[in-house]
């Protein structure tokens, strides 16, 4: 009986020990680095939730790619040729409704239906251009420039008046994915996990006893500028000109770009939001990040009021930092940040 006792005691430590084991699993999708980590779980109960979350990334990604063969892209087809798409895809329905609704939201600073200005700009290839596109293009494409509201959607049918819709949800897709992540998690009894869509994270549970803890990356350097605790549920994005860009005669070309312009927004370096647990939280720390981004800088501050953003940071274009008073209690610096160069909100 104590022999009993004593394997028992064993096996619990054993376990015990085992469970506190990070599995990790990186990827390239989405046109950047995906990672999901979890912690304390058995090696094939993690590996079997992350396989389970990558499959869903890559259906995503193949579902709502901006260029090649994807649903996205048969929608785009039809609307340039003027024809009704038919599908019974509920989805679809769903994530065209909440981009249109975003747009609204955003003052069409966020304007997914712009895929052709996009293109235009040379973001719809996996090797940027080096040249600049046609000012005629560009100006002609933006004095048209169509919105998501002028997509109909009736019964099992999506179609627009407007041919120059080109639907693009880069900046929806990533977002989306954290939120689909975060639910199959969850329905696989995975309690602490961190969810990486380049540089769009979410955080679930702990990371042992601890919150987890991300880094933000400095724009113009290959480390961090600051660190920042997310609490368990808490998402927080990214948007910047470091990733996706090309330079010419010195000018940085980023692929966010300013539907009111029809040109690259080149105020700010990056905006960063963090955003506490709600429904579609992971899709909206991805989606508003960039109007934070891309909008005038006396109109950023009133705009993250309006959208409920309570923890931001930009930097801006000169390298000042215009940070919400409630993202500056929560940070921490990685390196020594001049006070005169921060903007308190």
């Amino acid at each position: 009986m104590h022999c009993s006792k004593l394997i028992l005691i064993l096996i619990f430590f054993l376990t015990g020990c085992f469970q506190n084991e990070t599995v990790q699993k990186k990827d390239y999708i989405f046109g950047t680095i995906v990672e999901v980590t979890i912690y304390g779980e058995t090696e094939d109960t993690a590996a079997h939730a992350i396989e389970l979350v990558f499959n869903e990334f890559n259906r995503l990604h193949r579902y709502l790619h901006p260029w090649k063969k994807s649903i996205v892209q048969d929608i785009n087809k039809s609307i340039k040729n003027q024809e009704i798409y038919t599908t019974q895809d509920q989805e679809i329905f769903s994530i065209i409704n909440h981009n249109i609704e975003l747009e609204l939201k955003t003052h069409g600073y966020f304007n997914p239906a712009i895929g052709k200005l996009i293109q235009a700009w040379g973001f719809h290839a996996e090797q940027f251009s080096t040249d600049r596109p046609n000012s005629n293009l560009i100006n002609n494409l933006q004095r048209n420039l169509p919105h998501m509201s002028e997509i109909n959607i009736h019964g099992g049918y999506i179609s627009s008046k407007n041919k120059n819709i080109q639907l693009d949800l880069g900046g929806y897709a990533k977002g989306y994915a954290l939120d689909q992540a975060k639910k199959i998690l969850s329905e696989n009894n995975i309690n602490n996990a961190l969810i990486n869509i380049g540089g769009n994270i979410l955080a679930l549970g702990l990371h042992g006893d601890r919150n987890w803890v991300v880094g933000i990356q400095n724009p113009r350097k290959p480390n961090s500028i600051a660190s920042i605790i997310l609490k368990p549920g808490w998402s927080i994005g990214t948007s910047g000109d470091y990733q996706k860009y090309f330079i010419v005669d010195n000018q940085r070309y980023s692929h966010l770009i300013d539907p009111n312009t029809g040109y690259p927004a080149n105020n700010s370096q990056s905006a960063t939001i963090l955003l506490p647990p709600a429904e579609s939280s992971g899709t909206l720390s991805d989606v508003y990040s960039k109007p934070l981004f891309i909008a005038p800088e006396k109109l950023k501050h009133s705009l993250a009021k309006e959208l409920g953003i309570d923890f931001y940071m930009i930097v801006m274009a000169d390298g000042k930092i215009s940070i919400s008073s409630s993202m500056l209690n929560l940070i921490k610096w990685h390196e020594k940040i001049d006070k005169k160069n921060i903007s308190v909100h």
